[in-house]
C-alpha cells in the first residue's frame, strides 16, 4: 500500500518556515516612540556659578603677597572705602612693587604727617565701576589703541595694550605698571593686580594736584 507523505512535509514545512521567521520579525520591532537607547546616560544639570562674597577689601587682605598693600590700607583707614557697595575696580600693587620703591619711602608714608599723601596714592589706584582685564582691552581698542581712567584721587591713569597683549598703565609720572595676574571678581567690584605702585603727582606740601 502507498503511504502519502506530502501534506505531512508540507505542514512540517510550513512549521520550520514559521519557526525560523518568527525571530527575525521579533528582532526587527522598533522601540517604543520616546525609549532612549539602552546605556544613554542621563543629560548633567549645568551648575551656575556661585556669586562673588567678599568685598576688595577682603580679597586684597586675603592675599598672601599684597601685605604692604594692606598695611598701607589699615594705617590709611582705607578699608571703608573698598567695602562700599561700589562697584570699584582697584589696581592692587604686590609686595615686590613696593620694595622697588626707593628706601624708605613706606615707612615715610605711614608717617601720621603724611597721612593725607598717603590717602591720595590709595585713591589714585581705585577707579569707579567693575572693569576686568577683558573689559578694559575693550575700552583700549575702542579708543583707538589707549585710554585714560580716572581715578578716585581725581588724576588719571592711561592704560595700553602691548603688541604682546599685556596690559601696561602709565601714571601721572611717567611710570609703568603691567597687570600681572587675572582680574579677581569682588563682591562689589574687580581687582587687578599689578607688578608697579602708581603715584599720582605731588604738590611741594606733599598733597596730590589735581
Amino acid at each position: 500500500m502507498q503511504i502519502r507523505m506530502k501534506p505531512v512535509l508540507s505542514l512540517l514545512s510550513t512549521t520550520a518556515l514559521i519557526g525560523f521567521a518568527t525571530p527575525a520579525l521579533a528582532q526587527t520591532t522598533p522601540a517604543p516612540t520616546g525609549t532612549a537607547p539602552a546605556g544613554t546616560p542621563a543629560p548633567i544639570p549645568v551648575q551656575p556659578t556661585p556669586a562673588p562674597t567678599s568685598t576688595v577689601a577682603q580679597l586684597v587682605a586675603q592675599s598672601t603677597d599684597h601685605a604692604t598693600l594692606q598695611r598701607l590700607i589699615q594705617a590709611a583707614q582705607f578699608g571703608t572705602t573698598l567695602s562700599q557697595p561700589g562697584p570699584i575696580t582697584i589696581f592692587a600693587p604686590d609686595d615686590g612693587a613696593f620694595s622697588r620703591l626707593a628706601p624708605g619711602t613706606v615707612d615715610t608714608l605711614l608717617k601720621p604727617e603724611n597721612a593725607k599723601s598717603l590717602t591720595d596714592i590709595l585713591k589714585y589706584h581705585v577707579i569707579q565701576g567693575a572693569v576686568g582685564v577683558d573689559a578694559l582691552k575693550k575700552m583700549i581698542t575702542d579708543a583707538g589703541g589707549k585710554t585714560t581712567l580716572t581715578t578716585l584721587q581725581g588724576q588719571t591713569v592711561t592704560a595700553s595694550l602691548e603688541p604682546s597683549g599685556a596690559l601696561l598703565l602709565t601714571d601721572a609720572n611717567g611710570n609703568q605698571s603691567y597687570i600681572s595676574k587675572p582680574s579677581e571678581e569682588a563682591s562689589n567690584g574687580v581687582v587687578e593686580y599689578v607688578n608697579g605702585v602708581l603715584t599720582p603727582k605731588l604738590g611741594a606740601d606733599g598733597a596730590a594736584e589735581a
